[in-house]
Order: C-alpha cells, then structure tokens, then sequence
C-alpha cells in the first residue's frame, strides 16, 4: 500500500512541478518506512535532504496526504548509499554548473525576472538588484529579513545566480547558515580549519541564509564573525537573511549582531490584496491553470498567506482538475480545498488561540474585551494585531480568524491587516509590539 501512495504523491509531483526537477530532486526518494500518519523518505546526501525540506517539503506532504486520503508528515533521512543527487562538491564557491548540466544549479529557477514585486517588498528587491550592479561597493552588508514564505530565498538565489551569470567579482558562495556550521563542525573533526577558512574567505561574494540558525551556537558565531570581517575587509560583498531583523535575535553575540546591522536592513512584509492576486495569477500559470476571476479573487483572500502555501493549494487543485476532470470554478475550487480546511481547522484554533493569548497579555486586555464588540482604540488596535499575526503565522482562513475574533466577518480582517501593514512603515512602537509577539510566539 505504502508504494502505491508513493505512487500516486509522486503522480501528482510530477505534474506540478518542472520536469528537470521532478526527475533531479523527487524521482530519487526512496521510501524507507510508512506509519499511519507519517511517511519517511531516503535522500542521498545532507545537501539535498537540505534543499528539499526547505523548496518541495510543503508540496511532498500535500501529495502524500492526497494520495493517502489523510494528513501525513513526511520525514527526510539521508542514505548514502543511494546515488548522490548532487556531484561532490569541493568547495562552495563552486556553486555555478558544470557546462551543459542545468540540474547542478536548480535555484537558477529563483531569478529576478521570477519574482514577483508588490508595495511589501519592493524595497528588497531593488535594493538586491543594486548590490548585483555593484558587489561589495553599496549595501554591505545587505541584511533581508521577514516571514516564512516571503520571498527571502529566491531574492537570495537571484542575487548569487545574477553576479555568477554576470560574472562579477569572482566566486560566490550561497548557503545556508547549517550548512556553514556542519561545513566547520565537518573541518573541525578533521582536522582542516584552515582549509575551511581558506574557501570561505577566498570568494568574492557570500550568500547566507537563515542566519537565525546560528543563534546559541557560540562556537560557529566566532567563527562566521571572523570570515565575515575577513571578506568585509576586502571588500567583498555579504548577503543575509533572517526571520528577524539583527537586534531581535536571540542568543546572538551584540557585536555579530551590531555587523549585521552595519548595511543596510530590510524587511519583507506579508502581501497585501493586490500583490496576492498577482501572486495567485503567476504561480497559476506557472502550473498551466487557467482560473476565473472570482478562483483567483478567493484564492488570493483566503489561501494566500505567503508563498510557499500558495504553491501548496494551487499544486492541490492541479491535481483535483488532472485527477477528477473538473473546470476549476469557484465552486470546485471550494470543493477541492474543503478536505484541507477541515484538517487543519482544529490544529489552527489552537494556533490562533495562542496568539490572541499573547495579544491579550501583551496589551493587558481580557480576551473576553479583544473579541467583543467595542472599538475603543484600547481595543482595535490589540484586535488587528491578533488578525495580522494570526494571518502571518498560521494558515487560517480570514473567515476563521474573524470567527475567533468576535465573529467578525471576512472584510474586517481584510481592513485589519491593511491597516497593520501601513501603519508597521511608519509606527515603531507598533513595529516593537509585532516584534516582540513574534519573538514569544517562536519561543
């Protein structure tokens, strides 16, 4: 039974996904164990297992439980005796392909020309695009931070694969920070530190993401402070990332944080209604859907809120059209979709329960006042809050989010996370109390 739900995950993965990297990254998994509710699959090597977890995870585990009718985990474990998906590499500026092998660089799919620009993060992009035209002269360190799903990652792979195509300023490394810090603790097991720092800090161009990983990690921040500030001292040009801006990471050395700080800093905001529907209208196409206004309105509104999760449903009813031969009408969009909503909405009331927790306590308001029907500004702003965090980290419906919020309907949780996201440009105290939340709601 377990090979035919692979079977079938795989089916539906191959249809949504492009050819090239259907057969380079998920035609290898080997399946090594199935229990009732969680899946484990063999990858060849920690890169890979690496990149997968963070690119195709959320589409594997909604193909899995498609395929077996249930929410399923799937779990990623390395086997080395597998035939490696990657050739080994010698050192990470060695980033680019080899000649004529398009599968060695599948980030090249995360280009400038791919992403999609909105009012939420306008700013990153074009200050990523100057840092191409000129590496290590302006913005450097160019720190982005924001949500999950947001984009970070592909305006990272765009800026190492533009300066590669450009050929500016020589080698460019793109990791992430576990990759850094298993790269060290690989060098320190073997005795080769000096060969460690040797390819770290003999690139032009250093990309890392996730920067958040290194947090507690005191050896590891040594050591990335040093080749930070030796490639600094060159001239040559840093690119970060991170859930967080630098001074709200915890367990972070000040004076790491304080060079992370030294660039410029950006962020990254969840998008608003219009960049949504671009959103939706991209990846849709991307897929080869072809939606009606009112799928792609509803889409954008409902199953929206970053990225990655859009993938994930427009990936769904990709294959809800191949698999039952219906016209994605709103109607059957609804249809298709409802599966999902019903297995997640228990875990997401206690998720939203959580957050409108924290609200409460942060701004000193029963929950009983946050979802009542007053609209004192004691109250509706603590009120949008909730709405906007909920929206940030949780795949709640906007219905959903109103409902445990006095049952309020869908437009004023539209007009809530408007008015949040423009008052977060401008209001730093507002900026703090986010700030703040978010650091409790990860802890």
């Amino acid at each position: 039974m377990v090979d035919t739900i692979w079977s079938e995950a795989q089916r539906q993965l191959r249809g949504a996904l492009a050819g090239k990297d259907f057969e380079f990254w998920i035609a290898p998994l080997r399946v090594a164990r199935h229990e009732t509710d969680e899946i484990t699959l063999e990858v060849a090597s920690q890169f890979a297992r690496d990149w997968i977890a963070r690119e195709y995870l959320a589409l594997i585990e909604r193909a899995v439980g498609l395929a077996s009718g249930r929410d399923a985990r799937v779990r990623l474990v390395v086997n080395r005796q597998l035939a490696p998906v990657l050739p080994e590499r010698r050192s990470p500026q060695r980033v680019s392909p080899p000649a004529g092998d398009e599968r060695a660089d599948p980030a090249a799919r995360f280009t400038f020309e791919t992403f999609v620009v909105g009012a939420s993060n306008e700013v990153a992009y074009r200050a990523a695009q100057t840092v191409v035209e000129s590496p290590g002269q302006r913005y450097n360190p160019l720190f982005i931070h924001g949500g999950f799903g947001l984009g970070k990652t592909h305006l990272l792979s765009a800026i190492g694969h533009a300066i590669r195509e450009g050929r500016r300023g020589g080698g460019v490394a793109c990791v992430t920070a576990e990759h850094f810090v298993n790269d060290m603790v690989g060098a320190l097991r073997r005795d080769q530190m000096d060969r460690f720092r040797h390819r770290y800090r003999g690139i032009s161009t250093l990309v890392v993401d996730d920067v958040q990983f290194l947090r507690g990690k005191k050896r590891s921040q040594e050591e990335f402070a040093h080749t930070f500030n030796a490639l600094h001292e060159l001239g040559k040009q840093i690119v970060l990332a991170s859930d967080r801006p630098p001074h709200e990471l915890p367990d972070m050395e000040q004076t790491l944080c304080s060079r992370f700080a030294a660039g410029l800093l950006v962020d990254i905001l969840p998008p608003d209604q219009s960049l949504r529907r671009l959103l939706v209208e991209r990846k849709a196409a991307a897929l080869g859907l072809a939606l009606p206004p009112s799928v792609i309105r509803y889409l954008a509104d409902e199953w929206c809120p970053n990225v990655r999760e859009l993938e994930g449903t427009l990936t769904r009813l990709a294959a809800f059209e191949s698999l039952c031969g219906r016209t994605l009408t709103l109607a059957a969009a609804r249809e298709a979709l409802a599966p999902y909503l019903r297995g997640i909405r228990t875990t997401e009331r206690a998720s939203v329960a959580r957050i409108i927790g924290e609200v409460c306590r942060h701004y000193r308001v029963t929950q009983a006042e946050l979802t009542s029907a007053r609209r004192t500004a004691r109250l509706s702003v603590p009120r949008q809050v909730a709405m906007f965090l909920c929206r940030r980290h949780t795949d709640a419906p906007l219905q959903a989010i109103g409902a445990e919020l006095g049952g309020r309907d869908h437009s004023t949780v539209v007009h809530a996370l408007g008015a949040v996201e423009r008052r977060l440009a401008a209001d730093h105290a507002l900026r703090d109390a986010v700030a703040a939340l978010e650091a409790r709601l990860a802890g």
